[in-house]
């Protein structure tokens, strides 16, 4: 019973903390990061390799998910170089707010 998006539940309440795990149901998903790259081609002729992140569920990697109202949200970022937060604390923050529209989640 990991994270699945079949339900919508708009009003879920996170009580979510800045651990690495969902409390929201009793399986508890462990919240990661996943690299990944895409292609930008800044010109027609010369692609340029970009290292982008998403946050993970229970292992597996959250791209896109439904908002509140059931809009596709992306969840991909690119690799921050001058910031002071990592991508893994950004995808695990991301992730925290993405178990909320969990259909397993519970509203406290």
């Amino acid at each position: 019973m990991s994270f699945s998006q079949e339900k919508l539940n708009p009003q879920a309440n996170t009580g979510a903390d800045e651990t690495s795990r969902c409390n929201g149901c009793d399986c508890h998903c462990k919240f990661g990061v996943h690299y990944f790259y895409r292609l930008n081609f800044l010109n027609r002729l010369i692609p340029r390799v970009e290292d982008w992140f998403c946050p993970t569920i229970n292992g597996n990697p959250i791209k896109q998910y439904k908002g509140p109202n059931g809009q596709i949200i992306d969840a991909t970022r690119e690799v921050p170089f001058h910031l002071n937060r990592s991508a893994k604390e950004q995808a695990i923050e991301l992730a925290h707010e993405i178990v909320k529209f969990c259909d397993h989640y519970k509203t406290r």
